[in-house]
């Protein structure tokens, strides 16, 4: 799941770059962490982190999350672990499902790109509904899961391996890879060009508008930014962007698309390696999230506009 879409040139690091969705200079900086500033764009609010770690520091990083669950994050130690299995209790198959019902009600059967596959397991599901199925991902200990174990059709490498052979899909999916891009518009346009007429995307990503955001937030600004570890959980290497709903709704707009659909989702705490009473904790905030509208990801579909 680590496609970066156009690498950069080397940068000054003590330096914020410029926005990397509307290239605004100048952002505020909402937290210093441990290893990173995290800033807003003042123009467009976009969210994003600085400085980036380097492409082979990424790929090095997915290796270790795939295989050994090793990662910055504790609790996303046993995350991956759920991407191997095809089961009916396995909580991203259910997702899965769920993403797939809602793709349905805007297109129904053909050809499906996973750009970001991993394990290919989501393309496993979506191939026992009866879609046609393509996928590709840097990792090439996941990829050779999908291609071994669920005998799939899937390439190693980033985006441009399979947008330089100028194929055309029904859907196009991206789960929770946005978030990693360098050049996120350029993601979402050059795929784009890849949707057959008709076609739609579909995009997961975390949502910055949280409710984990609100509470750390508010203890850092409180303690004049003393109290920041907390938010190392939440602001990490491996995500460069930060997105809400609007911001997501404004890069695929830049992109030459447009919202189908979208909505608020939370993570399956079934997934995150917790003890007992951080998991009563995050159920009760999880709960409030669902009533304030401050869940922690988010769900949408794009599609090229009537006029476009």
């Amino acid at each position: 799941m680590s496609q970066l879409w156009q690498s950069e040139p080397a940068l000054d690091e003590s330096q914020p770059t410029d926005c990397p969705i509307c290239a605004a200079p100048d952002p505020v900086l909402r937290y210093e962490i441990t290893q990173f500033h995290v800033y807003r764009c003042r123009s467009c609010s976009q969210v994003y982190l600085w400085p980036l770690i380097s492409e082979d520091e990424v790929r090095e990083m997915f290796t270790r999350l795939y295989t050994e669950g090793e990662g910055s994050v504790p609790e996303l130690k046993t995350y991956y672990e759920y991407t191997y299995h095809d089961s009916p209790d396995n909580p991203v198959v259910q997702a899965y499902e769920i993403w797939l019902e809602h793709l349905e009600r805007f297109k129904t059967g053909g050809r499906l790109l996973d750009v970001g596959c991993g394990t290919g397991l989501f393309l496993a599901v979506a191939r026992r509904r009866g879609w046609e199925t393509f996928g590709i991902d840097e990792c090439v200990e996941a990829t050779e899961h999908a291609r071994s174990h669920f005998e799939l059709e899937v390439l190693d490498g980033d985006f441009h391996a399979i947008a330089e052979r100028g194929e055309r899909f029904d859907v196009i999916t991206m789960w929770d890879i946005i978030e990693h891009a360098r050049d996120p518009v350029g993601l979402l346009a050059s795929a784009k060009d890849l949707l057959a007429p008709g076609g739609v995307m579909g995009i997961s990503t975390p949502n910055q508008r949280n409710i984990l955001d609100l509470i750390l937030g508010s203890l850092y600004r409180l303690s004049g930014g003393r109290v920041a570890r907390p938010l190392d959980k939440i602001y990490f290497e491996q995500h460069f962007l930060y997105f809400d709903p609007d911001t997501l709704a404004a890069s695929i707009e830049r992109a030459g698309l447009e919202v189908a659909f979208e909505k608020l989702e939370l993570t399956d705490l079934r997934r995150l390696y917790l003890s007992a009473p951080m998991r009563m904790v995050l159920h009760t905030l999880f709960a409030v999230s669902r009533l304030t509208g401050l869940e922690n990801r988010l769900f949408a579909i794009a599609r090229v506009p009537a006029d476009g």
